[in-house]
């Protein structure tokens, strides 16, 4: 199963972690299984890496896709993966989003 969520705009890098823990898994309502649990830690990971990434604001997007299979491959569909980004954003740049 695919998911993706993220910060809907840049959010000041104080409130970054905050926003994390308050977002929604978009996937499978039931809050458990292998996509949930990448969910789970590209949350902890984005958290980790929001130490390394300057402020003023932040932007965080994460996605996954997890087959429940393990190792095996899972005829016609994608690999298992997890993407977490984590980008600086600049306080001029904010008009963009605002849009």
């Amino acid at each position: 199963m695919s998911w993706s969520v993220g910060f809907a705009k840049p959010v000041s890098k104080h409130e970054a972690e905050s926003m994390l823990d308050n977002l929604a898994f978009a996937g499978d309502a039931t809050k458990e299984g292998p996509a949930y649990d990448q969910f789970k830690s590209a949350k902890a990971t984005a958290k980790l890496l929001l130490r390394s990434v300057p402020g003023p604001y932040v932007m965080v997007t994460m996605s996954g896709h997890a087959n429940g299979v393990g190792w095996h491959k899972k005829e016609g569909m994608a690999n298992d993966m997890i993407s977490v980004n984590v980008t600086q954003i600049c306080e001029e740049d904010l008009q963009y989003y605002a849009k």
